[in-house]
């Protein structure tokens, strides 16, 4: 995780990127497709922005207010972004276990 605060008396700023590393480009493409949609309801003040680079998913969230509610706002928007990330990973994890599992049962049968 990078943090970086701009001092600039016109246009201060706070950005967060958050890199998750080693996924499969096509796990990471989906996680990406989970988050998009709460890019669409964020505020005018919150940029969150995701992308895949390599293997890796990178999300990057920025505002452009530097207030400590605004600040708080962001700490908050981190913390679900990877608690869901984190459920969202699991699941997939636990989905592809229980296929796999069953498919070697079918397998077993017949």
């Amino acid at each position: 995780m990078v943090f970086s605060m701009r001092d600039s008396a016109r246009n201060p700023r706070i950005w967060i990127r958050l890199r998750i590393q080693g996924l499969e480009e096509k796990l990471a493409r989906a996680v990406l497709e989970a988050l998009k949609p709460d890019d669409l309801t964020a505020p005018a003040w919150l940029r969150i922005e995701e992308r895949v680079e390599e293997r890796d998913l990178v999300v990057y969230i920025e505002t452009t207010e530097n207030t400590p509610t605004r600040v708080g706002s962001l700490r908050n928007t981190v913390d679900e972004i990877l608690s869901y990330t984190y459920a969202l990973l699991k699941t997939i994890e636990e989905t592809a276990k229980a296929l796999k599992e069953a498919d070697t049962a079918d397998n077993v049968r017949e």
